[in-house]
C-alpha cells in the first residue's frame, strides 16, 4: 500500500505566502490615492490644453499640462502644425518636478497665414503624447504680438503663503485673496483688452472634490469625512459674477491650472471649490485660544470687568 505523505501546517493555517509582506501595485495606488485625493491611475501620461479655442494674429497662445510620470533631465517636445500640414512652431520645455508646466507662444510670422484649425503636438519620451486643436483666424504673416505676463502672486492665508503661479494676457492682476466662508479664490484684475489668465492652483490651497454620500449617523457618532479619498469635481467659476463653462483644465496630483477667458472691462474672476484653506491657520488659532484663557485668567485674579458697573 503506498503511503503519500502530506505537510503538516500548525494550527491548520496553510502554507505561507512568500510575497505576504510585499507591496502590491495596486496598494501603492490605493496609499497614494488617499495621501493626495487623486490616483496615477486616474491620470492620462500625458495631457495638455490652450487657454483659449480660438487666435487672432498676433495673439499668445498659453498651452498648459501635466506629465504623469516625470523624469529628471527630460522635456517635453512642443510642436504645431498648420491645417496645410506645415510645421508653424516647434519648442522644448521641461516640466516642474511634479510633472505640471505651461508654454507660451505667439501666432505671429511668416508661417501664421492660413485660417483654420490648427493642432499641438506634445512628445514626452519615446511612446507618451498628446494633441490638442485651435482655431486660427488667418493673417497676413506680419509679426506683431500680444504680450502675456508670465509672473507668480505671493498670496497669504493665515500664517501661510502660497505662491501663485499665473500667465495673463489683456490686463493685470491686482490682487487674489481667499475667501474662506465661500470657498473661494478672488482675483482682481486691471483689463485693457479681451483676454485670459491661467492660473496653478495649489490643492492643499483650494480644490474641488464630490460630495461624499449622505451619511445620518455622521452626527450622532462625529465621524468626520477624509476629502482626500474623494473624487475631483469641477471648479464653479464667475467672471464678474457670470458663470463661465468656456474654460479650460489640466491637473496631476498637486495642481490644477485653469484656463478662464474675460472681455475688456472684466475686473474679478472668482473660483469655487468644495475645500479650500482656513482664514486663520492653526497656530494663529492656538495664539487666539491662548490670548482669550489669559484675559480670562487675569479678569479672575483681579477683578477685571468688561461692563460697568452701575450702583
Amino acid at each position: 500500500m503506498a503511503v503519500i505523505a502530506l505537510p503538516a501546517y500548525a494550527d491548520d493555517a496553510g502554507p505561507t505566502n512568500p510575497n505576504a509582506n510585499q507591496t502590491t501595485a495596486y496598494q501603492l495606488l490605493q496609499q497614494e490615492a488617499n495621501q493626495t485625493g487623486v490616483s496615477k491611475s486616474t491620470l492620462a501620461p500625458l495631457a495638455i490644453a490652450t487657454d483659449l479655442p480660438a487666435y487672432n494674429q498676433g495673439d499668445t497662445i498659453i498651452m498648459a499640462g501635466h506629465v504623469r510620470d516625470p523624469e529628471n533631465a527630460t522635456a517635453v517636445t512642443i510642436k504645431v502644425i498648420s491645417p496645410i500640414k506645415n510645421l508653424v512652431f516647434i519648442g522644448q520645455l521641461t516640466p516642474s518636478a511634479d510633472g505640471s508646466f505651461t508654454k507660451t507662444f505667439a501666432a505671429t510670422g511668416p508661417y501664421w497665414k492660413d485660417a483654420g484649425n490648427y493642432t499641438i503636438t506634445a512628445q514626452y519620451g519615446l511612446y507618451t503624447n498628446a494633441t490638442v486643436q485651435f482655431h486660427y483666424n488667418g493673417g497676413d504673416g506680419s509679426s506683431t504680438i500680444t504680450k502675456a505676463i508670465n509672473a507668480t502672486y505671493a498670496l497669504q492665508s493665515g500664517n501661510q503663503i502660497y505662491n501663485i503661479p499665473y500667465i495673463i494676457k489683456g490686463g493685470t492682476v491686482s490682487s487674489m485673496s481667499i475667501l474662506s466662508q465661500q470657498y473661494t479664490l478672488e482675483i482682481s484684475l486691471n483689463t485693457n483688452a479681451d483676454g485670459s489668465i491661467t492660473v496653478t492652483l495649489p490643492r492643499n490651497m483650494i480644490d474641488a472634490k464630490v460630495p461624499p454620500p449622505p451619511n445620518p449617523d455622521a452626527n450622532l457618532t462625529g465621524a468626520t469625512v477624509n476629502t482626500a479619498g474623494l473624487e475631483d469635481s469641477s471648479f464653479i467659476v464667475t467672471v464678474n459674477g457670470k458663470q463661465v463653462t468656456q474654460f479650460s483644465e489640466t491637473k496631476n496630483q498637486n495642481v490644477r491650472i485653469l484656463s478662464i477667458p474675460f472681455h475688456n472691462g472684466d475686473s474679478k474672476v472668482d473660483i469655487v471649490g468644495t475645500i479650500v484653506v482656513p482664514e486663520f491657520g492653526p497656530i494663529a488659532a492656538l495664539v487666539l485660544a491662548i490670548a482669550i484663557v489669559s484675559i480670562i485668567a487675569v479678569s479672575a485674579k483681579t477683578g477685571l470687568r468688561f461692563m460697568p458697573k452701575y450702583y
